[in-house]
C-alpha cells in the first residue's frame, strides 16, 4: 500500500510520525536551498530560520485541508474555498511577514544587509504558504479520491457479490422437489436405488451451500457436481434418455465459476425427457486448454409434435435457468465469455469462456 492510499481515522503515532517526516523533509529542503543560494548565512541558521515559520505552513496547510476544503471544496462551493483560502494566506502572511521583521532580522540575520536582502512583502510571504499548502492539498485530495474509488469498488462487489447470492439460490428448486418426490416413490416401492439418491442429492446440497460460495472454484468439482446431477436424472428417467458426456483436456488446476455449466444440463433435461419425448438424448461436450473452456449441450426436439413452429423458442428459453445464468456470466466474465444457441431438430447451447 503506498501512503497515498492509507487513510487514517485517528492521529496514531504512525500517522503522527508520517507527517513529522513530511515536515521534516521541506525544512532541511528550505534550509538546503537557501543557504546555497543566498550568500550570507550557514545551514544552521537557515534551519532555525525555516523553524521559525515552519508553525505557520503546518497551520495553513492544515486548516486549509482539515477545514476549508472539508467545508467548502467537498461540497463544491468554490468561489467560499477560494475566498477563505486567500483569507487565510494573506494572514498567514503577515504573520510570516511579522517573525521576519521581529525575530529573524533582530536575532538571526541581524546586519542592515541581510535584512534588507531578506525582506518579502506580505503578498510574496502569503504566495509562499498557498505553494507550500498546495502540495498538501494535492496529496490530500489524491487521497480521496483512492479513498472514495476504494468505496465505490467495495460497494460494486458488495452489490455483485449480493447479485450473484441471488441469482445463486434460485437455481433448481424444482430440480430438488422433483427429486425428492422420485426418492419417496423410490422409499416406497424399496427401490434399491434410493440410498444412492440420498447420498447424490445430499452430495449436491453440500456443493450449493457450503462449497460453491467463492467467486471462482475449482473445475474438477464443478464437474464432479454436474456428474452427480446427471445421475440423480439418469435415476428418474432411467430408459427414456441417453446421456453422452466426453471431456476434452485437462481439468487440472483450472478453475470456473461455480453453479455455471449445470444450468445448461438442467435445460436439456427440462426440454428433453421431461417433455414426455420419446429415445430422447443429450450430448455433453467439455472442451479445454490453456486459454478457454468450451462447453457444448445438445438434445434432441420432438419437432413434429409442435404445431407452432415457435413453441421451440418457448419451451426451450421458458423459466429463469438461462436468463439467470446469462446475467451471471455477464456479471463474473464480462467480454470474456461468449454464449450461443442454436435451434433446429436439436437444442444446441455453446458457452466458451476465456479463462
Amino acid at each position: 500500500m503506498t501512503p497515498f492510499e492509507h487513510v487514517y481515522d485517528k492521529w496514531t503515532w504512525k500517522r503522527v510520525r508520517r507527517h513529522l517526516l513530511y515536515w521534516l523533509f521541506w525544512l532541511i529542503f528550505y534550509a538546503t536551498v537557501n543557504v546555497n543560494y543566498k550568500e550570507y548565512g550557514n545551514f544552521g541558521t537557515w534551519v532555525l530560520i525555516e523553524l521559525c515559520v515552519l508553525p505557520i505552513k503546518i497551520s495553513f496547510s492544515y486548516l486549509l485541508i482539515y477545514y476549508i476544503l472539508p467545508t467548502y471544496g467537498v461540497e463544491k462551493k468554490y468561489f467560499q474555498f477560494f475566498v477563505y483560502t486567500l483569507i487565510l494566506a494573506a494572514i498567514g502572511g503577515f504573520l510570516f511577514r511579522s517573525i521576519d521583521l521581529y525575530i529573524i532580522r533582530e536575532y538571526l540575520l541581524p546586519t542592515k544587509t541581510e535584512f534588507q536582502l531578506f525582506t518579502f512583502s506580505i503578498a510574496y510571504k502569503s504566495l509562499d504558504l498557498i505553494f507550500t499548502g498546495s502540495i498538501v492539498l494535492v496529496i490530500k485530495l489524491i487521497q480521496n479520491q483512492i479513498q472514495s474509488d476504494k468505496i465505490t469498488k467495495e460497494l460494486q462487489q458488495q452489490r455483485l457479490e449480493s447479485e450473484l447470492q441471488y441469482l445463486k439460490h434460485q437455481l433448481q428448486p424444482h430440480f430438488f422437489f422433483n427429486t425428492l418426490n422420485n426418492l419417496y416413490g423410490m422409499i416406497l416401492t424399496h427401490d434399491k436405488n434410493a440410498a444412492d439418491v440420498v447420498i447424490k442429492l445430499s452430495e449436491i446440497m453440500n456443493y450449493m451451500l457450503y462449497q460453491s460460495n467463492e467467486t471462482y472454484i475449482s473445475l474438477d468439482k464443478e464437474l464432479e457436481n454436474l456428474n452427480n446431477y446427471i445421475d440423480l436424472e439418469k435415476l428418474r428417467y432411467g430408459d427414456k434418455v441417453e446421456v453422452v458426456f466426453d471431456v476434452v483436456g485437462s481439468t487440472k488446476d483450472k478453475k470456473i465459476a461455480p453453479l455455471i455449466l449445470i444450468s445448461f444440463v438442467e435445460n436439456a433435461f427440462k426440454h428433453g425427457p421431461a417433455m414426455e419425448q420419446k429415445d430422447s438424448w443429450i450430448s455433453i461436450l467439455l472442451e479445454i486448454d490453456e486459454k478457454s473452456l468450451i462447453f457444448k449441450v445438445e438434445n434432441n426436439l420432438d419437432v413434429e409434435n409442435l404445431v407452432d413452429s415457435n413453441a421451440i423458442s418457448t419451451r426451450v428459453n421458458s423459466g429463469i435457468g438461462l436468463s439467470n445464468v446469462r446475467k451471471r456470466l455477464a456479471l463474473i466474465y464480462p467480454d470474456a465469455h461468449e454464449l450461443e444457441v442454436m435451434e433446429s431438430d436439436s437444442y444446441l447451447t455453446s458457452l466458451k469462456i476465456n479463462l
